[in-house]
């Protein structure tokens, strides 16, 4: 049985190019930090938030990635828009900081753990 070699940021095709998913929804949620939302949080959001972050720990499983684990506590504010909360609606520290962790975190795992391989031309 082979033993799991588990590092910080996984394994990385040899040539690498960025994936295009985690890169669209790092944009998308950091570009949310600095629009007003109205009354309730879009739930599109909450949806992006939490799907991508749960695609992000599969990848990292997969690459055998600790790093992708920081998504988990970083996803599950975006549970409370669902449970009734409303930390999202005003221009909060939570906010703030809750919008760029998970933009840097997708930033950060579109470069190495869901990095895919380059395609030749």
């Amino acid at each position: 049985m082979e033993k799991a070699n588990w590092t910080l940021f996984g394994k990385r095709p040899k040539d690498p190019a960025p994936s295009w998913v985690a890169v669209v929804l790092a944009f998308f949620l950091a570009s949310q930090t600095f629009i007003q939302v109205g009354d309730s949080y879009p739930l599109y959001m909450t949806l992006f938030a939490l799907g991508g972050s749960a695609w992000m720990v599969f990848l990292a499983i997969q690459s055998r990635a600790w790093f992708g684990f920081f998504f988990i506590p970083v996803a599950l504010l975006w549970l409370n828009p669902l449970l009734g909360g409303d930390p999202f609606t005003s221009f909060t520290v939570l906010m703030f900081m809750a919008h760029a962790a998970i933009a840097i975190l997708f930033g950060v795992a579109a470069y190495t753990f869901a990095a895919r391989e380059r395609t030749k031309k």
